[in-house]
């Protein structure tokens, strides 16, 4: 179960072990018309993981935390998969810093087929 929260996410209550929010992404196929080919399709590449990262952060943590230039995303993709597959995308806080007066959560991400198949990686850390 989820225990980050945008709306109520500070760095004083995130503790190491947090579950972030569950995402599940779906993009819309349209049908292909009868006769015509299936239309080709580019697998997903570390600028559209690094969307889908994001996007999961911005659900556990305030947006001005998740938006700070100081904020970092990074992926690694294990299988290639299309743009209109559905994959969830979840994680945990792995670790929480205040290094030089500079508090950051760095968190570990996963992409996973609806078969539960790990497709990519991702890690980030937000700073506060």
């Amino acid at each position: 179960m989820p225990t980050l929260w945008a709306q109520t996410s500070e760095y004083g209550n995130i503790s190491v072990g947090d579950d972030l929010p569950i995402l599940v992404k779906f993009e819309f196929r349209p049908p292909v018309q009868e006769g015509a080919g299936t239309p080709q399709e580019d697998p997903v590449g570390p600028e559209k993981l690094a969307a889908f990262a994001k996007e999961l952060l911005l659900k556990a943590f305030p947006p001005d935390n998740v938006n700070n230039d100081s904020t970092t995303i990074e992926t690694e993709s294990v299988i290639e998969f299309l743009p209109g597959d559905t994959v969830s995308v979840c994680g945990r806080v792995v670790d929480k810093s205040n290094e030089g007066g500079r508090l950051t959560v760095k968190c570990q991400l996963t992409v996973e087929s609806q078969e539960g198949t790990l497709l990519a990686n991702a890690s980030a850390v937000v700073s506060f």
